[in-house]
C-alpha cells in the first residue's frame, strides 16, 4: 500500500511541476521579469521552511564545515541560476518547449556519470540518448532554420537550465546521505534568495505596487508549483524504487504540454508532437530495467552478500 501511495504522490508531484510554465507565463503578463520572479519565489519558499524548522527541529540547520562550499554551489548554480534560465526560457519560447528542453537532464546526468564516474554506457543507454536529443531537435523546430535562429536565445537558456538541474541532481545525491531533504531545500533556496537579494532590493519599488493577482501567482509558484511538489516527490522516494519514480516523473513535460495547450492556447505542429513522444520514449528507455535484468542483479547482490565473511 505504501508503494502504491508513493507512486501516486510522484504522479501528483509531476503534474504540479507541470504548472510552473503556465503560472510563470501568466505572471510575465503582469510585467514581472524572470529574475525578480525567481528572487521572490526563493525568498518565499526558504522563509516558509525556516519558520517551522526553527520552531520544531533546529538540528536541521546544522551543516558540516567541509560541505559549506558544496551548499554554496548548490544555491548559486543549481538553484538560483537554474530557475532564472528556466523562466527566461519560458519568457522567450513556449512553456512546453522550455519544459522539454529542461527535461533532457537525465541524459546529461548519464553522460556525466560515464565520463567522470566511470559508469558503463550500454547500447540501451546510447539509444535513449539518441532518441531524446532527436526528439528535442524536433520540438525546437531545428528543421526550420529561420525559427531556430529567431529563438536561439530561448533554446540555449532552456538547455542551460537542464545542465544546471543535472548539477542540482548530482549535488543533492552527494549530500543526501548526510542531510535531510528539508535541510537541502532550505539551504538551496535560502542561499539562492541571498544571492538574488540585490535583485529583490532593486525591484522593491515595483514589488510594493504589484497587483493582487500577481501576488497570488507568486505565492502559487512558490508554495504549490515548487515547494509542495518537491516535498511530495522527496517523501514518495522513501517508498518506491528510484528508477520507476524517475519514469513516472516524465509526466511533468506531458502535463506542461497539456496545461499550455488548454490554458495558454499554445499550438504544436505534428512533427513537434512526434518529437515530444520521441524524447519521452528516450527518457523512459534510459531508466527502464527489464525484469530478468533486475532478477540477475538481485542474485548477484545476494551472492556477494553471502561471500562476505
Amino acid at each position: 500500500m505504501k508503494s502504491t501511495f508513493g507512486y501516486l504522490l510522484i504522479v501528483v508531484a509531476s503534474v504540479i511541476w507541470g504548472t510552473l510554465g503556465v503560472f510563470g507565463k501568466l505572471a510575465f503578463g503582469y510585467g514581472i521579469d524572470p529574475q525578480t520572479l525567481i528572487a521572490l519565489r526563493l525568498l518565499i519558499s526558504s522563509t516558509t521552511l525556516l519558520l517551522p524548522i526553527l520552531l520544531v527541529k533546529r538540528d536541521l540547520l546544522k551543516i558540516g564545515r567541509k560541505d559549506v562550499g558544496w551548499f554554496l554551489v548548490l544555491g548559486f548554480f543549481a538553484v538560483a541560476l537554474q530557475r532564472i534560465t528556466y523562466f527566461y526560457a519560458i519568457d522567450l519560447i513556449t512553456a512546453t518547449i522550455a519544459a522539454m528542453l529542461y527535461y533532457t537532464y537525465p541524459v546529461i546526468v548519464t553522460i556525466y556519470a560515464s565520463l567522470f564516474l566511470k559508469e558503463r554506457i550500454t547500447l540501451q543507454t546510447a539509444l535513449a540518448v539518441v532518441l531524446t536529443f532527436s526528439g528535442v531537435a524536433l520540438v525546437v523546430k531545428a528543421y526550420e532554420t529561420s525559427w531556430f535562429n529567431a529563438n536561439l536565445a530561448g533554446i540555449a537558456l532552456g538547455m542551460l537550465s537542464s545542465v544546471f538541474f543535472a548539477m542540482f541532481f548530482l549535488l543533492t545525491k552527494k549530500l543526501r546521505s548526510q542531510y535531510t531533504n528539508w535541510t537541502l531545500v532550505l539551504y538551496g533556496d535560502g542561499i539562492g534568495a541571498l544571492i538574488l537579494l540585490p535583485v529583490t532590493l532593486n525591484s522593491l519599488p515595483d514589488i510594493v505596487s504589484y497587483p493582487q493577482q500577481l501576488w497570488v501567482l507568486l505565492l502559487t509558484i512558490a508554495w504549490f508549483s515548487s515547494l509542495l511538489a518537491y516535498l511530495l516527490y522527496s517523501y514518495a522516494l522513501k517508498h518506491v524504487e528510484s528508477s520507476k519514480g524517475s519514469i513516472l516523473s516524465v509526466i511533468e513535460p506531458l502535463s506542461a504540454a497539456f496545461f499550455s495547450l488548454t490554458i495558454l492556447g499554445e499550438q504544436f505542429e505534428p512533427l513537434q508532437a512526434f518529437g515530444v513522444a520521441l524524447a519521452l520514449l528516450g527518457i523512459v528507455l534510459l531508466f527502464y530495467r527489464s525484469k530478468s535484468r533486475n532478477q540477475n542483479n538481485s542474485v548477484l547482490r545476494r551472492e556477494e552478500g553471502e561471500a562476505e565473511p
